[in-house]
């Protein structure tokens, strides 16, 4: 069983819910794939990398023997935040979750807003087709705040079945 949260608190509902996603479709026969997340892990370390090298120039270097290469440098570290936030808003689009079973492609987003329990799912999958749900936080944790894994592997299991049905 896992631990127990403060179930008033909508960052610690929406995080248990989040983390739960790959073990929940894993379940479901779901392989989690990160494309996704190995991509704006390598920006992000691209990102650091040039800052780091900027640094050091600057640290080892006079001003006037480094400017042509500061220059450079913060060209590429400008050019390489706007492909990281190019990637996260229209790319990635906030997916928490994306896999693969068989033939079968699908992405999760999901969304909790400030003070609302109501816990706001998207399942789309690689024919376009999309389920968008409403999870009450309350029917899938206990009193106490354990998270009750059976009962949302089965609200996913209804979603899924329900962006299956939308195939026929």
């Amino acid at each position: 069983m896992s631990k127990p949260i403060n179930v008033y608190s909508t960052p610690d509902l929406r995080q248990t819910l989040d983390e739960a996603l790959p073990s929940t479709f894993q379940r479901l026969g779901f392989t989690q794939s990160f494309g996704l997340i190995d991509t704006k892990l390598i920006l992000g370390y691209s990102i650091a990398v040039v800052a780091g090298i900027s640094f050091l120039l600057d640290k080892k270097f006079k001003f006037e023997e480094s400017l042509v290469y500061q220059k450079l440098l913060v060209a590429s570290y400008a050019i390489l935040s706007g492909a990281f936030w190019w990637f996260c808003k229209y790319v990635e689009k906030g997916a928490k979750y994306s896999g693969t079973a068989k033939d079968r492609k699908i992405s999760v987003k999901t969304k909790m807003d400030k003070y609302d329990f109501n816990y706001q799912v998207l399942v789309r999958d690689n024919h376009g087709r999309s389920v968008e749900n409403v999870l009450p936080a309350n029917t899938v944790f206990t009193e106490a705040g354990y998270l009750q894994a059976d009962k949302l592997f089965n609200w996913f299991e209804q979603q899924l079945d329900s962006l299956a049905k939308k195939a026929k």
